[in-house]
């Protein structure tokens, strides 16, 4: 493997955060997946001159377990079965050859789909990984499509109480140590702002359920900028899943959801301001999962 070079970003050049900052970008792709760009090695550079302190790798594990369970072929999207030994040993390499300038972790990022959790155990219990981050991007009701392909619709009810069902399965699994992006529903179906009252109990349902299980919930840059863009002032659900992250005390994650290099930590200045100003200011670390706290800076 290469010596480390030295590389210049936007982020890296603006940032106040230094190495000894606790700064952590726990939901980074690779190309391993098939839809992200650039090289490991460029996710970590792009870290070290971030000042981050650690960044977790959380690829895609593919969903092929679905089509085990339903006994039908789906088209899928993710890391192959087979690519998780070559995946786990370059991530390793890297752990070696950057150990003096970052802390490296090694995860991957499950999709839950009920009925599969034998499946997913027994893949997942073949690496010593240090954390596992939960999502949910199909569901059943809708024949298993990407949420991106949903679309507007006028009556989202069904697909809320069914993502949110998921959503309590999966923290009460015992598969993973973390949720990812519980904001993702929400980017691609629109909830009806009249109807906010119900979203709140949707939201708070979850979070609580989290901290009921002990498990972490992720604070995905990715899915803050999306509200941002999508949701007024007034009516913006990451406010009301960070206020419930608050008031029921569930420990998070931090992650940018990066598919490019250059999307490390992204949008970390403004969501961990953010976080302060909210009062969230600890943030979850990972090894061979077990769990430590660190206060953010």
């Amino acid at each position: 493997m290469k010596k480390p070079k030295n590389t210049e970003q936007t982020f890296a050049t603006k940032s106040k955060y230094r190495k000894k900052s606790v700064i952590v970008d726990y939901h980074v792709h690779t190309p391993y997946c098939g839809h992200a760009k650039g090289k490991m090695i460029e996710y970590v550079e792009t870290a070290v001159n971030c000042g981050l302190s650690e960044i977790g790798f959380s690829d895609h594990l593919g969903r092929y377990y679905l089509g085990r369970v339903q006994k039908k072929k789906y088209w899928d999207w993710g890391m192959p079965e087979k690519d998780l030994a070559r995946y786990f040993d370059e991530a390793s390499e890297l752990k070696k050859l950057f150990s003096d300038r970052i802390i490296i972790r090694i995860g991957l990022e499950v999709d839950y789909i009920e009925g599969a959790e034998h499946l997913v155990e027994r893949i997942v219990n073949n690496f010593p990984f240090d954390y596992l981050l939960g999502s949910i991007h199909c569901l059943p009701a809708q024949g298993w499509h990407h949420l991106l392909e949903y679309g507007k619709t006028d009556s989202p009810d069904a697909i809320y109480s069914q993502y949110f069902s998921a959503v309590k399965a999966a923290l009460q699994s015992g598969l993973f140590q973390s949720l990812a992006h519980l904001d993702f529903l929400w980017r691609y179906v629109k909830w009806p702002v009249e109807r906010w009252p119900e979203l709140a109990g949707f939201i708070s349902e979850a979070v609580s359920a989290a901290a009921s299980s002990d498990i972490c919930m992720e604070i995905n840059a990715n899915g803050y900028a999306y509200s941002q863009a999508e949701y007024t002032k007034d009516f913006n659900p990451y406010d009301l899943f960070l206020d419930s992250i608050k008031k029921y005390g569930p420990t998070i994650t931090l992650g940018s959801d990066a598919h490019s290099p250059r999307h490390v930590a992204k949008f970390f200045s403004e969501i961990i301001a953010l976080l302060k100003n909210k009062g969230i200011t600890n943030v979850s670390l990972f090894d061979r999962k077990k769990r430590t706290q660190a206060q953010l800076s």
